[in-house]
């Protein structure tokens, strides 16, 4: 092997390093964005969960929460961490 074919092996792996390492970041980032807001929630929050229900926070014990779903205002019981984010949408 020339010293170009070794130069451009060694460019080569250094990008898909790089673009491998700047992924993980992010993705772990975002992982770490999510479980904060998942630990700031208050009774009163509405919010939406992976599976697509929506609702409000009644009460919030240790890693569960029970939300008030709407508009029916029935009561059910999730994990914390099937938040999958805050619901700024406004109910009617």
């Amino acid at each position: 092997m020339d010293i170009e074919n070794i130069l451009s092996t060694i460019i080569i792996i250094v990008c898909i390093l790089a673009i491998y390492y700047l992924t993980f970041l992010q993705k772990r980032k975002q992982e770490k964005e999510i479980k904060k807001m998942q630990d700031q929630l208050k009774s009163g929050d509405k919010i939406i969960t992976y599976s697509g229900l929506a609702g409000i926070i009644e009460k919030i014990e240790e890693d569960r929460i029970i939300l008030k779903t709407y508009p029916d205002n029935v009561k059910i019981s999730i994990e914390k961490w099937a938040v999958a984010g805050l619901d700024d949408r406004t109910i009617k």
